[in-house]
Parts: structure tokens; sequence; C-alpha cells
């Protein structure tokens, strides 16, 4: 078993999405936003807000789509609007996705809001103590 010696340590050294390279050539439209993956759908409404549905799907196959649209909107700035309420299938990698954005945009005063979102991400970020992380509401007991 292996013990952390400092309580400052990192639990990771690096990025796991860093470098991540997609097998084809990123499709930009308009507003210079990557639409290669069919699961992203990016579009812009005005200049200060961003609206990105994030599909059916959010899982490792995915995210290096995903993260090449995000990336993008950081650099925009404005305001961000995410749209989840179609997503079926989340896994790790896309919750750990969803997470990074969600801190870089606050660090860059950037604001994001949901529009929607899927019962299965709800639970997702609520089983890992993420709901917060990702700005996303507990849902209130019935």
């Amino acid at each position: 078993m292996t013990t952390r010696k400092k309580s400052s340590d990192p639990v990771m050294n690096h990025d796991p999405l860093q470098g991540m390279e997609t097998s084809a050539e990123p499709a930009d439209d308009r507003a210079g936003l990557n639409t290669t993956s069919p699961a992203v759908e990016a579009t812009v409404l005005d200049a200060k807000e961003n609206v990105v549905t994030l599909g059916e799907s959010l899982t490792i196959q995915d995210v290096a789509g995903m993260l090449e649209t995000l990336r993008r909107l950081l650099e925009l700035g404005g305001t961000v609007t995410l749209n989840a309420g179609e997503l079926d299938q989340v896994d790790g990698a896309g919750i750990q996705l969803l997470c990074t954005f969600v801190k870089e945009a606050v660090n860059q005063h950037i604001e994001v809001k949901w529009v929607a979102t899927a019962e299965k991400l709800q639970s997702a970020a609520e089983l890992l103590g993420l709901a917060e992380v990702l700005n996303l509401s507990i849902k209130q007991a019935a």
C-alpha cells in the first residue's frame, strides 16, 4: 500500500486530457467552435452567450471533441450555457472534463449556466460529490 507523504501532495501530477489529439481534422463553424464529434453541437446565440449541447453521450470516446469545443468557449469568454438534457451516457472522463471546464470558467470569471440536465448527469455528480463543483442544483426531497 502506498501512502502519501504530505497532505498537500496532488492526487494527480498531470492532466490526463492534456495533449489528447483527435483523429480527424476539426471542422470549425462560423464561431470557430469544433463540431467534429457527432455528440457535440455548439451554437452561438450572440457575442456574449455561447450554448453547447452535450448530446447523448459524454464518455471517454467523446471527450476529445468536446474538449476542443470547451477550450474555444473559454477563449471567447462571455456566458456559457450547457445543455445536457439529452445526455444518456456519462462516465468519469466526461464528469472530469465538465469539472475542469467549470473550474477554469470560474477562474476566468466566465458564467456557466445549465439549460437542462439529464437525470444520469445529476445522479453521477451527486454520487461523486461534484454537483456543487458543476453548479448543478441538488434535487430537493419530494
